[in-house]
């Protein structure tokens, strides 16, 4: 329970700072993150709920008090029934506050708002920049966890070049990467599969169809695992038969770009330098305007979650910070290249922790 003694006491830090007298966190993995409890989101309100001093209390149903059986030192579980008013052991926890109360941005609006009418001499915002600070710093377990995810999403990337063939459809090869994701181990996947094939390749976040894939195809190839709660992410792009001039030049711009975006994070830079790195390989090409997307985005326990590695970022990189870096060039009607690696800021550089090649792969 140490690590999650760490995580609230960061917490409490960040509050202090910003003068906040009490924190409310959803279902979500911001739970997980503070408590380890694996909470089911359904319509009962379920909270964790940080004040200034005192236990965290976890406030759950009644039927889910099973899953906070290990609760430690510092941490206590309050429960409500079905016929009881959840506010109830809310107000047990928080007691007379006034003043600032932080909530996660994933609470559903009509608990947000039981909360305002309950605590009426609160001002209520948004914690959602307070829990993305703590979070973006990963400890050596999380890197260990996020490199693992790594490792098995650049496995199934092998499979997955083995099986793509000319006449499948999209949606044939999305569920086939869903099959080996978890047919080597992980707990899920991180997120539905993309497989954008020729023209579909210019839509960065295309929902796999019934599109054969064709010769002549660049294929967008996005997904990720996740393994004992941590998220990968990748992404490559493949070409189906022998890729002309074009596509070869508009790749090495892109793997270009990738390389100057990884070199870029390094500790004490910002996270819009690393956008502007990738972003100016990009444009001193002449595409520019194809680029379409911020370059990147933290992840962890969720796929997407801070820092954010967007353009004017004045976010400082720290160390253990992980995040991906995926520039790509999206030629409308046509295709679309993108390369995505995770990436983790360390005190000797950045190091990736997902390492499928990059090179253009013909299959």
């Amino acid at each position: 329970m140490e690590v999650y003694v760490n995580r609230v006491k960061r917490v409490r830090e960040l509050m202090e700072e910003r003068d906040i007298q009490c924190l409310f966190t959803a279902p979500s993995s911001n739970i997980f993150y503070l408590t380890g409890v694996k909470t089911t989101l359904d319509e009962r309100l379920q909270l964790a709920v940080l004040s200034r001093e005192g236990p965290l209390f976890l406030v759950l149903p009644e039927m889910y008090k099973e899953a906070a059986s290990d609760l430690g030192e510092g941490f206590e579980l309050l429960t409500w029934a079905d016929q009881q008013d959840p506010m109830e052991p809310v107000r047990e926890a928080c007691g007379t506050i006034k003043g600032r109360a932080a909530v996660d941005p994933k609470l559903w609006a009509g608990h947000l708002l039981r909360l305002m009418e309950t605590f009426k001499d609160c001002t209520f915002v948004d914690a959602g920049e307070l829990l993305g600070k703590v979070r973006s710093i990963k400890d050596e377990e999380e890197l260990r966890c996020l490199k693992k995810a790594g490792e098995l999403a650049d496995e199934v990337m092998g499979e997955v070049l083995k099986e793509i063939s000319v006449g499948m459809t999209e949606l044939e090869l999305a569920h086939f990467i869903e099959r080996k994701i978890k047919e080597k181990g992980a707990d899920d996947i991180s997120f539905k599969p993309i497989v954008a094939s020729g023209p579909n390749g210019a839509m960065p976040h295309h929902i796999p169809g019934d599109r054969n894939i064709e010769k002549g195809d660049l294929v967008v190839l996005d997904f990720g695992a996740v393994l004992e709660g941590y998220c990968s992410d990748i992404t490559r792009t493949v070409f189906v038969g022998k890729a002309g001039n074009e596509e070869k030049e508009i790749y090495r711009i892109v793997m270009e770009a990738n390389e100057a975006g990884y070199r870029a994070a390094v500790t004490g830079a910002l996270c819009g330098d690393v956008d502007r790195a990738a972003r100016e390989v990009i444009d001193r090409a002449g595409y520019g305007r194809f680029f379409i997307h911020r370059t990147g985005h933290g992840i962890g326990l969720d796929y997407h979650e801070e820092p954010y590695i967007v353009e004017g970022s004045k976010v400082s990189l720290e160390k253990g910070m992980v995040f991906s870096v995926e520039p790509g060039i999206y030629i409308p009607q046509r295709f679309g290249i993108r390369i995505e690696d995770i990436v983790a800021v360390t005190d000797r550089g950045p190091v990736r922790l997902n390492n499928f090649p990059r090179e253009l792969v013909e299959v």
